[in-house]
């Protein structure tokens, strides 16, 4: 990659290194080459080093990914893994990584498929043993959780599809503002005969309700083996279908902060729906089956012009942004007592949680505050840092380069 001299187009190693400190990683320069080699961060390029010879340097935005990938390793060793969860958050991933980690997804649920019906067949009692279950353990994907039995396993596979593909198909109709399917259906007796073909198309007329038809694309898509699901994906359905079940998952995750802020503590147990739906965004597994049954209502054209236009997005945005910890830490050797809030143990804190992140942005908030002169006359003499606008110390969220406006393909 060639050098641009624009200020902002790139970041130095050490600076990248620093950054991810901050945060309380500890992160060599062979482990940030390493992840370079297996294509997890972009590839660096050389620029002049101040003295004799070049220097290495990353494209802007390394040093965020770095960051996230770092505490993303925390749950994850699995290169592959970590290559889709940065890919579903919307950072830039080449395709054939997200390609391999959905083909091994899908390969390892078609040999528990085979698997179970091998099972079935010797032992049939498994699949007659109904277990009565609270409904807190029924909540949308449980399907993937370690179950006794090959059998269970196969049992869940197919109960959270079932779950994902009722839930898509009323949110796509209450997304076109079509409350029809809240009436009560009445039931003409003398309507003529029923036949197999005329159950569901009768009473569910695709005109009435566009969910019907996605939930018969996801149902008939079920039928189809896992990895032959992928293999038919090109890559242009493969990012459209990421970013409507992305944002399907996202509602259905707030919809359990809600319960978990109403019901939680309540002590009979109901947290845990909440607590459910919330996790439900963050499990690999339960984003992989929801891109393929989400890939298949996509393409249904009555059902893809209903939906509308979902912006692409970037989720997990850093506490702190790397153009904003480096003016910080200009700033701390300029004005002094701004080192304190800059200790490692208040930094990592405000990286850890959303709440460690809102405390320390309060008390950057009063520093600045008080000290407002001093700040103002350390800006002035850093405008390669700080321009014409002042810096987004408090972390308030901005337009990312993820929510541009590209448009849904329909």
């Amino acid at each position: 990659m060639s050098w641009n001299g624009e200020p902002w187009s790139w970041e130095s190693v050490p600076d990248i290194l620093d950054y991810v400190k901050l945060a309380g990683f500890d992160v060599t320069r062979e482990q940030l080459a390493r992840l370079h080699r297996r294509r997890l961060v972009n590839q660096p390029f050389h620029g002049p080093s101040g003295g004799r010879g070049h220097t290495s340097m990353y494209p802007a935005g390394t040093a965020e990914r770095l960051l996230r990938i770092s505490q993303l390793k925390e749950s994850t060793k699995q290169l592959d893994e970590l290559a889709w969860r940065l890919w579903w958050e919307g950072h830039d991933v080449e395709l054939d990584l997200v390609r391999a980690f959905l083909l091994r997804k899908a390969g390892r649920w078609d040999e528990q498929v085979r698997e179970t019906r091998v099972v079935g067949n010797t032992r049939s009692d498994i699949e007659e043993v109904v277990v009565e279950r609270d409904v807190l353990e029924e909540v949308f994907f449980q399907h993937l959780k370690v179950g006794p039995s090959l059998a269970s396993a196969r049992r869940q596979l197919a109960r959270g599809s079932e779950l994902y593909i009722d839930f898509a198909g009323l949110l796509i109709d209450l997304l076109r503002g079509d409350l029809s399917l809240l009436d009560v259906d009445s039931v003409d007796l003398f309507a003529g005969p029923t036949t197999a073909s005329t159950i569901g198309r009768s009473r569910f007329s695709v005109g009435r309700r566009t969910g019907v038809a996605a939930t018969i694309a996801m149902r008939t898509n079920m039928e189809t083996p896992y990895t032959k699901v992928v293999e038919q994906l090109d890559d242009k359905e493969i990012i459209s279908s990421r970013l409507v079940a992305l944002r399907f998952l996202g509602i259905i995750a707030n919809v359990g902060a809600i319960v978990q802020d109403v019901f939680g503590g309540s002590g009979r147990g109901r947290d845990n729906i909440g607590k459910s739906l919330t996790g439900v965004s963050e499990s690999p597994d339960e984003q992989v089956l929801s891109l393929l049954l989400t890939s298949a209502f996509l393409r249904e054209d009555a059902v893809r012009a209903e939906l509308p236009d979902f912006e692409p997005l970037t989720s997990h945005l850093p506490a702190v942004k790397f153009a904003d910890f480096l003016r910080l830490r200009y700033l701390a050797g300029e004005v002094a007592g701004l080192e304190l809030l800059l200790a490692p143990d208040r930094m990592k804190e405000s990286f850890d949680s959303p709440e460690g992140a809102q405390r320390w942005r309060a008390d950057l908030e009063g520093f600045l505050h008080d000290h407002i002169l001093e700040i103002e006359e350390a800006m002035d003499r850093r405008p390669d840092l700080f321009g014409e606008s002042p810096p987004d110390f408090a972390g308030e969220e901005d337009e990312e380069s993820g929510n541009s406006k590209k448009k849904n393909p329909k």
